[in-house]
């Protein structure tokens, strides 16, 4: 009994793993240590099956007779493009958990960070917080979906993995401006409002001077921390939405599209 199996499937089945083994590796939520490393496994040859037949079509001339050194090129590229699109889709992560930690820093909860056992990386509670529920509505709006389904089309989008270098800097120096715009964005009703609390307690600490202001003052800024959380909370998933289309399009844009 012999197998046959066409070479250039084949080695699109192989850059299409490569892409996908990169992206699940870097992309949030999936990249997360609790999700098994055999699960991501499996969902990286998943997506490999799925544009395996698209990936060799985009590979040109005849396939036996690309080099050694060609073929680890194209690997790398496929690296290149997995990479790259889910540095797009943690930056979404990044800046939930950042408007956060703004909140921590100034209430004064940055003081109790701890280590946080699923990322492994030190978090303030309410910058944590804010990433489990990113994470949380991520899959309520079926962003998970959205993101899965941009990195399918993103083989027509960029194919083989080819880079703009003009357009990656661009894209790359338009996010960092939206994204810092959007942290502050996020945080800044309860940022306000602690900052109005500071002006009351100076004032405070002014005309009573035998008041302890500092404990006074750590127990009225967490009152309306808490307060306020959950009226901004209303206002992430609408907020996720906006940054997963604007990171996504980011993204595309590295590739020339």
């Amino acid at each position: 009994m012999q197998l046959f199996v066409d070479p250039r499937l084949l080695v699109g089945f192989s850059l299409a793993l490569t892409r996908a083994a990169a992206w699940v590796t870097f992309c949030p939520p999936f990249n997360g240590p609790a999700i098994p490393v055999r699960v991501r496994i499996g969902m990286a040859v998943a997506l490999a099956f799925v544009l395996a037949g698209p990936m060799s079509a985009q590979v040109e001339g005849d396939v036996t007779s690309i080099g050694g050194a060609a073929f680890v090129g194209m690997l790398f590229s496929q690296v290149l493009a997995g990479l790259v699109l889910g540095y797009f889709v943690a930056a979404l992560f990044t800046v939930v958990q950042t408007a956060g930690e703004l909140i921590d820093l100034q209430v004064g909860f940055s003081m109790g960070a701890v280590l946080d056992p699923i990322t492994g990386n030190n978090s303030s509670p309410i910058g944590r917080f804010y990433q489990l529920m990113a994470t949380a509505v991520l899959f309520a709006i079926n962003g998970h979906v959205l993101v899965v389904g941009a990195f399918v089309r993103s083989v027509e989008v960029a194919p083989l993995g080819q880079l703009d270098l003009e357009g990656a800097i661009e894209s790359f120096s338009r996010l960092l401006g939206i994204l810092l715009v959007a942290a502050l964005e996020i945080a800044l009703p309860v940022l306000a409002a602690l900052f109005c609390a500071e002006l009351a307690l100076g004032f405070l600490g002014k005309a009573a001077p035998q008041l302890n202001i500092l404990v006074i003052g750590f127990a009225a800024k967490s009152f309306i921390t808490f307060g306020l959380l959950g009226a901004t909370l209303l206002l992430l998933p609408e907020t996720m939405n906006s940054l997963i289309g604007t990171a996504l399009r980011s993204a595309f844009g590295v590739f020339g599209r």
